[in-house]
């Protein structure tokens, strides 16, 4: 079975995330510029509390993580995983984000914040 690429990832996400578009587009091809858009992206979700759009995220980072090939799976365990920011403060409590990411996906956060 073929991988899942970078190209296939742009198209996806653009459909489900329109808003996305023109700052992905701005980062000129290079992948860890536009998985930080999209981590930022996220990050702002979680900060907003909308749950349906981070899960929306997560899945479509799942779904590219578990099928993408090499790079694109690298790109989304230190470019997009490892930056999502789920301690809780005074201002904000994000542990229902936590709740929200798949397990394979929490493992990786966990290997690089707790080795």
């Amino acid at each position: 079975m073929t991988k899942l690429h970078r190209s296939e990832w742009l198209t996806e996400i653009k459909a489900v995330m329109p808003e996305l578009r023109d700052a992905l587009n701005a980062e000129q091809g290079l992948l860890a510029f536009e998985m930080g858009v999209f981590t930022r992206f996220t990050q702002q979700k979680i900060a907003q509390n909308d749950h349906d759009t981070v899960e929306r995220c997560f899945a479509l980072a799942l779904k590219y993580y578990e099928g993408g090939n090499t790079r694109l799976r690298d790109a989304i365990d230190t470019c997009y995983i490892e930056d999502l920011d789920f301690r809780v403060s005074k201002r904000t409590d994000p542990s229902w984000a936590w709740d929200l990411l798949p397990p394979a996906l929490q493992t990786l956060h966990q290997a690089f914040h707790n080795p």
